[in-house]
């Protein structure tokens, strides 16, 4: 059906853009619920992974939609399923100068230890002026959550629902391929109903200022951010949240090598009962190395954080992985790759799992025939 409303957007014109991949992958996992040696044990899996992007452009406006959905179903009747899908659609009008864009997100997670569902819907209005450039966004999002309980030892009994509201102005001055400003995020949650499980009230109202800058250029992109979360929230037994937030990104392009450092740091929903808020940081390194034009191989190591404000309870999550992947004729990708996962959960216990999987992508581009097909496997950096 995404496909269909996809390819509504007209004939095949230059204006038209369209991309679609289907992944096929399957392998072992020796810890698929990252839990200690008393868990449900290893497991073959098979899944999938496929995605699309398809747009028009004119003069004055342009419309898209993006979709993407995986799945991942295991040998061992114990473990649970792993299911995600995510749409977004976008709409703009104006142009440089001026303009207006809208985007709608739908978007599910379902794993062993997760259920969320997310609709988004945000408006963005801009404006530049020689080097300076304005702009306003404004965002309203209904969301449900549902997280294992280490007292109930199982999910709860009905998802944690909150509406959320969002304004950020913000400021940026624009020169060739450089950019740097600043905005502000304001925002407020309400629950429903007003009260958790536990007796909770989680509403709460933030404001987290921002400075930004980026940089892009055909060998070099990198960005930026620092901010300043401040947090007030209804319930008494929470504390008011100040902590310094980050996102930063690098992307190194010297042919064949490609080299990708990021790192983030920012605050995400809990159904915890005693913590307001996580704060979760990631750490990610990646490579990849074109060695000949179909073949190519990559690296990547990852440091992860969940923090549980207002108690002493943590988790930590170290990866690291490999994988090699070779182009064939038809736009087709095959791929080996290896991951190896070592953790501290909440509990304090330790826990370790050893990912193998290997994987065939299909691409899809009927407006570009003149695209070379490009490897799409890169090694599993997460975990959980």
């Amino acid at each position: 059906m995404l496909i269909a409303v996809a390819l509504r957007c007209g004939p095949a014109v230059a204006e038209d853009q369209f991309a679609a991949s289907l992944k096929l992958r399957g392998g072992y996992d020796t810890n698929p619920e990252f839990s200690t040696y008393s868990g449900v044990g290893g497991s073959a899996f098979i899944g999938t992974d496929t995605a699309l992007a398809a747009a028009r452009k004119e003069e004055g406006y342009s419309i898209g939609i993006a979709a993407e959905a995986n799945t991942t179903n295991y040998a061992n009747r114990l473990v649970t399923p792993a299911l995600g899908a995510k749409v977004i659609l976008r709409g703009m009008v104006g142009n440089d100068d001026a303009s207006l864009s809208s985007t709608s997100t739908i978007a599910n997670v379902s794993t062993y230890n997760l259920r969320q569902t997310d609709l988004v819907q945000s408006f963005k209005a801009e404006a530049k002026l020689d080097s300076i450039k304005v702009f306003v966004t404004a965002e309203g999002a209904q969301s449900s959550l549902n997280q294992t309980n280490v007292i109930f030892q199982d999910f709860l009994p009905a998802p944690h629902q909150y509406l959320r509201g969002t304004i950020i102005p913000g400021i940026a001055y624009v020169r060739d391929k450089f950019e740097i400003g600043t905005s502000v995020n304001l925002s407020a949650r309400r629950y429903n109903p007003e009260l958790d499980d536990f007796g909770f009230r989680r509403d709460n109202e933030r404001i987290e200022p921002f400075v930004f800058a980026k940089y892009s250029s055909d060998e070099l992109s990198a960005y930026a951010s620092v901010s300043q979360l401040f947090g007030q929230w209804h319930d008494v037994d929470f504390s008011n949240v100040s902590r310094t937030m980050f996102d930063a990104n690098l992307t190194w392009r010297p042919k064949p090598f490609t080299v990708e450092l990021s790192g983030t740091r920012r605050a995400n929903e809990t159904t915890f009962p005693i913590s307001p808020i996580t704060i979760d940081t990631a750490l990610v390194a990646k490579a990849s190395w074109q060695v000949a034009d179909t073949w190519k191989v990559s690296a990547a190591a990852g440091y992860f954080t969940t923090e549980y404000l207002d108690s002493p309870f943590a988790s930590l999550t170290r990866t690291v992985a490999a994988g090699l992947s070779k182009d064939l004729p038809d736009n087709y990708t095959v791929g080996l790759d290896l991951t190896y996962a070592k953790g501290t959960l909440i509990s304090g216990d330790k826990a370790s799992a050893l990912i193998i999987t290997s994987s065939l992508t299909k691409r899809f581009s009927p407006f570009d025939t003149s695209a070379k097909p490009t490897a799409v496997a890169e090694p599993k950096i997460t975990k959980g």
